[in-house]
């Protein structure tokens, strides 16, 4: 079985992949020594505690698994799945968290992509699922690596995977929530962000601290329609993303800009059709059929339907 190796967090410093995770810790980390309250600490402080925040508030470098299993240990080996960077495990009753290291960080919200956190979402529960770790594990916390009061493992891993190297045997779908009651991981974090950022558009003009304030009841009431729910300070770095995006975007020129490309790209694709139009509409009112109209302009008649041609012959 692969090169899995027990190693003393109490030197781990001297560990690459340990050294790594210190590196990725944001720069005041939540964390604690009793999972019924946290508290935010700089990191060199937050070290010294038994459960630490891994990722930062946006951006998404480790993806943590919370296996409750007494041979937790073996789970990706079992199954056939990518190996951990680092297995932190209980000594008392063997279950563990798992810890994968991207090679691509992702960004939670305006940082990156829609399409990259719907993927980042659809890999984190497919990799859930084929580990059967547990579905209400949201990573906020995770065992501390560097911590004594656990065992750490190195399992010999590449030191990162890209999602498609960890969805390449995973029985993968692109993850599109229909109920939000149903989102798990990040799908949840996801879906409050789409639900929430158009009320947080319409009050651009808005100070911030305004923005913020309408948002966060909207986001806490939809936040109630899952069977996990997220955290508090989930849902407020989620309202406070979108309330500085507004603040600091001018949605008139934005929008100008937007409609001066789309004009741009229908201009390229089907060129300056205005003399076409007009000669189009003529022989539609003498009676010319859509066909001998889109022939004579070497268009198609899907065209002229789109010019509202079509109608004119009714």
């Amino acid at each position: 079985m692969y090169a899995i190796k027990q190693i003393d967090p109490t030197d781990w410093q001297s560990v690459s992949t340990l050294a790594q995770f210190y590196a990725d810790l944001a720069t005041n980390p939540y964390c604690t020594n009793d999972k019924g309250f946290s508290h935010i600490r700089t990191k060199s402080h937050a070290i010294k505690h038994a459960y630490i925040q891994p990722n930062h508030p946006e951006i998404i470098k480790w993806l943590v698994f919370d296996i409750d299993d007494p041979q937790a240990l073996f789970t990706y080996h079992d199954k056939g799945l990518p190996r951990p960077q680092i297995i932190i495990k209980n000594p008392e009753n063997g279950h563990a968290h798992y810890a994968y290291k991207l090679t691509t960080p992702v960004g939670k919200w305006r940082k990156s992509s829609q399409k990259a956190m719907r993927y980042l979402a659809s890999v984190q529960k497919a990799l859930r699922l084929a580990l059967e770790a547990d579905k209400s594990y949201g990573g906020n916390l995770v065992k501390n690596p560097c911590h004594t009061s656990h065992e750490v493992y190195l399992t010999g891993a590449k030191p990162s995977y890209t999602l498609a190297e960890l969805a390449e045997n995973l029985d993968l779908e692109l993850y599109q929530a229909q109920e939000p009651a149903n989102d798990e991981g990040y799908g949840r974090n996801y879906s409050v962000f789409q639900h929430v950022r158009p009320y947080g558009y319409a009050l651009a003009s808005a100070p911030y601290s305004e923005i913020v304030r309408q948002l966060q009841p909207i986001a806490e009431q939809y936040n109630q329609r899952f069977d996990v729910p997220l955290f508090p300070n989930e849902l407020k770095h989620i309202v406070r993303s979108i309330a500085r995006y507004c603040v600091r975007m001018d949605f008139t020129a934005s929008h100008k800009a937007l409609s001066e490309r789309q004009s741009h790209r229908s201009k390229m694709r089907w060129g300056d059709n205005t003399d076409k139009q007009k000669q189009a509409r003529i022989w539609a009112s003498e009676g010319v059929k859509i066909g001998v109209i889109a022939e004579r302009l070497s268009i198609s008649p899907r065209t002229l339907t789109r010019w509202g041609i079509q109608k004119k012959l009714k």
